[in-house]
């Protein structure tokens, strides 16, 4: 049967537009003749797209041979890192999900499909924020691993570039810290480990083999990075019970206890993280969103030890 234009939120319309300009627009056209080609390729049949999507397409289909169901992602042909994803799956190899097929013209890829499915952030709303976090320093222990030689990552340092993104956008005292405790932070590269670079709750999935990690950046940097992206996450549910400086705080208290490395260079580490995060929504929409602001300030005051 042949796949119908599927139904698509208007944020991931919005995300691929601004990305990709006229391009990503004849992207969105031409989905459902992509879709189909994949179909026939890869011999499945088109279920639905998960909800929600942000910046790339992913949709739930049914193997014909198997009738198993499985995870279709793909992204506008230039987005490479659709292929560190793929590259950074297949090496980890324990705590992901596996890889079935991947299509360099489509910029396409194959994947288990987790269930139940439900991320991290499940917990957050059902109020066991604590938990959650647990879970986060579980999932850093198990996936990190020595850089590969034979693949080429790039390393965190190159973020620097974003920081002057947020000039005029941003408190000024705060871009200053963020880009010196960036310098400092990614000089030293004795220690550096291969990363998966946005370790968020949504990132996260619930299995029948227990949580998984999806959806990696693919980086090289500092163990103790891998702990940023959680503390600003998820933005869209923070703990009610708890105001944001709170949150933040139990959020780097769990993580010292948790993790074997140095509270203040996690904390470090997670201010840098929001920071970037402002600079990719100025990059990317033009503004700091409030809230990202406000967890900023919330990491700088964060008391630890």
């Amino acid at each position: 049967m042949k796949i119908q234009p599927v139904p698509l939120n208007s944020s991931f319309v919005s995300n691929i537009h601004d990305l990709y300009g006229k391009g990503g627009d004849a992207w969105l056209k031409n989905l459902p003749d992509t879709l189909n080609q994949l179909s026939t390729l890869w011999q499945f049949s088109f279920l639905n797209p998960i909800p929600d999507l942000s910046y790339n397409f992913v949709g739930l289909v049914k193997m014909k041979a198997t009738g198993k169901a499985a995870i279709l992602k793909m992204a506008p042909k230039g987005m490479e890192s659709l292929v560190t994803e793929m590259r950074w799956l297949k090496h980890i190899g324990k705590g992901v999900p596996e890889i079935y097929e991947f299509n360099e013209m489509h910029n396409a890829y194959l994947m288990e499909h987790l269930d139940p499915g439900h991320s991290l952030k499940s917990l957050v709303r059902a109020g066991n924020d604590d938990e959650a976090t647990r879970i986060i320093c579980q999932t850093i222990r198990s996936i990190q691993s020595p850089p590969p030689g034979e693949l080429n990552f790039p390393h965190l340092s190159e973020f620097s570039k974003a920081f002057p993104l947020l000039a005029g956008k941003f408190d000024a005292r705060l871009l200053s810290k963020a880009q010196s405790l960036f310098n400092d932070l990614t000089l030293d590269r004795t220690g550096d480990v291969l990363l998966h670079g946005d370790l968020h709750h949504d990132n996260i999935l619930a299995s029948d083999a227990g949580w998984k990690a999806i959806d990696p950046h693919g980086y090289v940097g500092d163990p103790v990075a891998e702990g940023g992206a959680m503390i600003r996450n998820a933005l869209d549910c923070l703990p009610h019970s708890h105001s944001i400086p709170n949150s933040v705080e139990r959020r780097l208290k769990i993580m010292a206890d948790e993790l074997p490395f140095d509270a203040q260079r996690i904390k470090a580490w997670a201010f840098c993280a929001t920071a970037l995060s402002a600079a990719w929504s100025v990059e990317d929409h033009g503004k700091v969103p409030e809230l990202v602001l406000q967890v900023a300030k919330a990491i700088d005051q964060a008391k630890v030890r």
